[in-house]
């Protein structure tokens, strides 16, 4: 008897013990942790991260930061906004306990809600549901555990628990996803992935999903390449300059971006309208007013290399004329709307030449409702002007911004900001094509640049047609022709005299001399610059060689 109640009892009652003791390990009951609830208004996220850029762009410094820190009771107050959306009573102590205990609650089930908590890089979601059958309420939960990573590379969330009650579920991966394949024909990674659309991907094994940070940005972002580009700068500056810190500490999520760093508040430059080139004709005549410079410097060496002398002024000129078609308005390039109450802008590229050639592009982000209020920082691309063919080429190397510093493997992202409409941009540098054509239209033909203290200096080509010391000779008479004239400014006149003095002086450096008369002459107006040039046309008819006769020189 013993063994036949082994051999059929003891297997029945197993079968029914199995169920039951899932039951007894599925069962847990949970309380709503009201506290976090209480007092709460459920601020949307987009307008946490308002108020704190509002705050930042007040008056930003190097020191300021953007800190968005979500609490624990924050981020269940969200929850409880949505929650109210469906029962407005809830955890309303005026309610009958149907209302205030339950979010949705029929006949034979009770959801009470979700809250969530936030340990040491780990977030838990909770839930808890009541299923009422006749007299007898079965409570349990669901708890999701996960650790999260951020960086500006990628987002992991990896799965750390699925636990029904007390029954932990997260090894069920894999059998679930056989069961899926079965059922559905594709397992639970291809689901998962379809329903990620491509801006994350899931991995089964590790259970986790990767948000990889640039596919996504390319997908939100694929009609609007140029704004692409400048977030991708931008976050670039952010990762390898160590300026994002993200965590968990005493029950709250925190993200502190030092955007301060990079910000320079140093001011713009801004080309007037009545500077601006007007085409092509103009920018010759530019050109060949700096000629009378290229002139001068044939004294000083009795193998001299003539040269102009383009100022940062001038270059900024040629700058705005050849990137104007791709200006959205007057001095910006790009402007993008950032969270429907910002814009972020980025404007015509400058150069400026102290220490070094750097071509300037300033960015902003500022308040479209107040404009005062604004982020600005200045990305310096330090470059290396080169002639190559009949191209002048500005290769960009190194960044900065601010405090901070970035690779030259970025700059692309910086040149598809400022966009390639007319063919400025060629393979990582400003390209000014056919420049020595332009050059040669003004009677000259480069040889080769060099950077100064305070100018590009493009050195040109003589040749033998016109003895050197003719030329020289000409120029010394043509000097004291036009010396202490009273229509011009008393530096030029000072230079004048300095340069004529040098060459009587063989202790005084001609060439200083020289470089420095070049310096004034680069400081004239245009309509001083006109009346310099026709007094030289005019001296030179009382030489030997007339003004025409030195363009010549030039191959």
């Amino acid at each position: 008897m013993k063994f036949l109640f082994k051999l059929i009892v003891l297997p029945i009652l197993s079968i029914v013990a199995i169920p039951l003791i899932l039951l007894a390990v599925m069962y847990k009951s949970v309380d709503i942790p009201i506290e976090d609830f209480e007092g709460t208004t459920g601020m949307p996220l987009s307008q946490m991260i308002e108020d704190e850029m509002d705050a930042f762009l007040v008056n930003p410094t190097s020191t300021s930061a953007l800190n968005l820190s979500i609490a624990q009771k924050d981020a269940n107050a969200m929850l409880k906004a949505q929650f109210l959306d469906l029962n407005a009573e809830y955890l309303d102590e005026n309610a009958d306990d149907d209302k205030r205990y339950y979010v949705l609650k029929e006949e034979y089930y009770g959801y009470q809600g979700s809250w969530v908590r936030f340990k040491d890089n780990t977030v838990e979601i909770e839930s808890g549901a009541h299923v009422f059958a006749g007299g007898f309420t079965y409570k349990t939960r669901l708890l999701i555990s996960f650790n999260l990573t951020v960086d500006t590379d990628e987002i992991v969330l990896k799965l750390d628990k699925l636990t029904i009650g007390n029954m932990p579920l997260a090894w069920t991966f894999s059998t679930a996803s056989w069961i899926a394949e079965k059922v559905t024909g594709q397992d639970i990674k291809g689901l998962i992935d379809d329903q990620l659309g491509g801006l994350a991907t899931f991995d089964a094994v590790k259970r986790e999903v990767r948000i990889d940070v640039d596919t996504a940005l390319e997908q939100m972002m694929s009609e609007d390449p140029q704004s692409l580009a400048l977030i991708k700068s931008l976050l670039a500056f952010v990762e390898e300059n160590d300026l994002l810190e993200i965590g968990f500490s005493d029950g709250e999520f925190g993200a502190d971006l030092n955007l301060g760093k990079t910000v320079d508040n140093s001011a713009v430059f801004e080309l007037q309208t009545a500077d601006k080139i007007i085409n092509d004709a103009h920018l010759q005549s530019i050109l060949a007013s700096k000629a009378s410079a290229m002139i001068f410097s044939t004294l000083g060496s009795e193998n001299p290399t003539p040269f102009i002398d383009l100022d940062q002024f001038t270059l900024n000129r040629v700058f705005e004329y050849f990137m104007r078609d791709g200006q959205t308005s007057p001095g910006v390039l790009q402007e993008s709307p950032i969270l429907e109450k910002y814009t972020m802008k980025a404007y015509v590229p400058y150069v400026t030449i102290a220490g070094g050639f750097v071509v300037n592009v300033p960015i902003t982000i500022e308040d479209t409702a107040n404009p005062g209020n604004k982020y600005q920082t200045i990305i310096k691309i330090d470059a290396t002007p080169e002639v190559s063919g009949n191209d002048l080429r500005i290769v960009l190397n190194t960044l900065a911004a601010g405090e901070v510093t970035l690779g030259n493997e970025h700059i692309g992202n910086i040149l598809t900001v400022l966009g390639d409409d007319n063919g400025f941009i060629v393979d990582g540098a400003f390209v000014i094509e056919n420049f020595d054509e332009q050059m040669n239209a003004a009677g000259m033909s480069i040889q080769s640049v060099a950077v100064t203290s305070n100018a590009l200096r493009l050195y040109v080509s003589l040749n033998d047609s016109i003895p050197i010391a003719d030329i020289q000779e000409a120029v010394q008479d043509v000097l004291n022709a036009i010396a202490d004239n009273p229509n011009y400014p008393p530096e030029l006149n000072d230079a004048i005299n300095d340069v004529l003095d040098s060459l009587l002086d063989p202790e005084v450096d001609t060439e200083e001399a020289v470089a420095n008369l070049v310096a004034q002459m680069e400081n004239l107006t245009d309509e001083e610059q006109e009346l310099l040039y026709n007094d030289l046309i005019a001296a030179f008819e009382d030489t030997d060689l007339d003004y025409e006769d030195l363009f010549n020189i030039v191959p």
